[in-house]
């Protein structure tokens, strides 16, 4: 990415706010909803104060920047670990995703200021913003190397490194998606529990359809097979797409699969086939819990490890059969990366390789708090020796959670992954998907609308 695109792009996020889900344990159904309540930011009373913890004043101070409190268990293994670092730590919330960018950029440029970052915890939605910067230091730089890094996902490698494939950030998750479906839903309205007739329902786009009227059909539409339309956009555009959002000479453009999304989501809605609910609502939330009869259900949600351990209900356990989208996808993820004035390269650099290179270390975190951790050995000895982590969450019949999942963090495809994808796809797409969908502006208009929405955003984006 060119220089002058970058420095475009961080004052482009400065004025821009965006919702996503990701990370851990933690009630990510609770994290987003507080997002989405505080989208428009425009509220300067409703920005929380951060939440600190340890002594940002002290001399060798180490400060940890994140949005959330999932870095909390992994500082507490590495307290375990490195004694030497209970009272160095400084752990600085937030207080919510919307906020976080905002935040972080206005102390990136004054490195003496006490709650400097040494460290950020960095989203896969705008993970590329920073790495693409100079506001961050090289793996290599810390003493990391490609031997360290060599059992991670080489997806989580590609969305933390640079145009030039340098690494910077490091993610101690991985997040193969998924669909999850409800067994006892599935057994009434469409005849089977077995994983494998599921597949072949979901596995393309027409037999979805097909499924998604069969289910409302034989419902009276009091069950419907997905919530919403909004549902299935990661698998679409974290796993359809074939070309980015932009040209290489930085000309908008449209990927078919986005327009057969657009389609998709049309149908949906002129057939009155879902309950055209956005994700994180709490009419989506509420469907996960409704008996089909008394109260609306749906039987299918898109997923991801973080979200079948920690954001499907006491409903769905053992209660829950996962299956393939039609196409391979990825939703969320947490990575660190150490600034370019971290203040100790050598904490810096013990932290990333302990908790994103260590085996040892990462199946401590499985086991504390149920992360699917991006290394592979680990996740192969976890498979192996059954090893439970901290969620008690179990799904339908003898399926796996780590087993169905290690395979699939070997085929995600990251190449399309740009700095502005987190604005793009989170606010400025799904508009024009409604926009078409609900018949406010026909195809033409809510793409032409969206390109134009894309370049007010981004000016450096070009619109032909």
């Amino acid at each position: 990415m060119k220089k002058r695109k970058v420095l475009a792009m961080l004052l482009a996020f400065a004025m821009t706010f965006s919702l996503a889900a990701c990370g851990s344990s933690g009630g990510n159904d609770d994290q987003a909803n507080s997002d989405a309540d505080t989208e428009s930011g425009s509220d300067e009373d409703a920005i929380p104060d951060n939440e600190i913890t340890g002594d940002p004043s002290a001399k060798d101070a180490f400060v940890v920047w994140a949005w959330n409190t999932d870095f909390t268990t992994l500082q507490d293994l590495l307290v375990e670990k490195y004694p030497d670092l209970k009272d160095r730590l400084v752990f600085v919330n937030c207080g919510g995703s919307s906020y976080y960018q905002d935040k972080i950029d206005a102390l990136l440029d004054d490195p003496s200021n006490e709650l400097y970052p040494d460290m950020m915890l960095l989203e896969v939605g705008y993970v590329q913003k920073y790495v693409q910067s100079d506001y961050l230091m090289s793996l290599k730089d810390l003493g990391i190397t490609d031997a360290d890094t060599a059992d991670q996902f080489s997806y989580n490698i590609e969305l933390g490194s640079d145009k030039d494939g340098v690494q910077k950030a490091s993610f101690w998750q991985a997040t193969p998606g998924c669909i999850q479906i409800r067994a006892d839903l599935a057994e009434k309205y469409l005849g089977t529990t077995d994983q494998a007739e599921l597949e072949k329902t979901f596995s393309s786009w027409d037999s979805i359809l097909e499924a998604a009227r069969k289910v409302n059909d034989a419902s009276g539409g009091k069950v419907k097979l997905f919530s919403g339309y909004d549902d299935l956009k990661y698998i679409f555009l974290n796993g359809a797409r074939t070309v980015g959002w932009y040209d290489d000479n930085d000309v908008i453009q449209m990927d078919p699969a986005m327009e057969e999304y657009m389609e998709y989501s049309k149908t949906l809605y002129d057939e009155d086939l879902t309950f055209n609910t956005t994700m994180w609502g709490t009419d989506w939330a509420a469907l996960k819990d409704g008996d089909g009869e008394k109260s609306e259900a749906c039987i299918a949600f898109a997923g991801c490890p973080w979200y079948t351990y920690w954001s499907l209900t006491d409903t769905w356990d053992k209660n829950t059969i996962l299956v393939d989208a039609p196409v391979q996808f990825y939703w969320g993820g947490t990575g660190l990366a150490a600034t370019a004035k971290c203040a100790d390269t050598d904490v810096a650099a013990e932290i990333i390789k302990s908790c994103t290179c260590d085996k040892d270390f990462m199946t401590s975190i499985y086991k504390a708090n149920g992360d699917f951790v991006n290394n592979q050995k680990a996740i192969s000895d976890i498979v192996a020796n059954n090893l439970k982590g901290a969620s008690t969450f179990s799904l339908y019949g003898d399926q796996n959670i780590p087993e169905f999942f290690s395979t699939r963090g070997q085929n995600v495809d990251v190449s399309l992954v740009t700095a502005e994808d987190m604005t793009i796809n989170e606010t400025l797409f799904p508009a024009a998907v409604t926009a078409y969908a609900t018949g406010e502006s026909d195809k033409d208009t809510a793409i032409k609308d969206f390109k134009a929405a894309v370049h007010d955003t981004y000016s450096y984006l070009k619109v032909e």
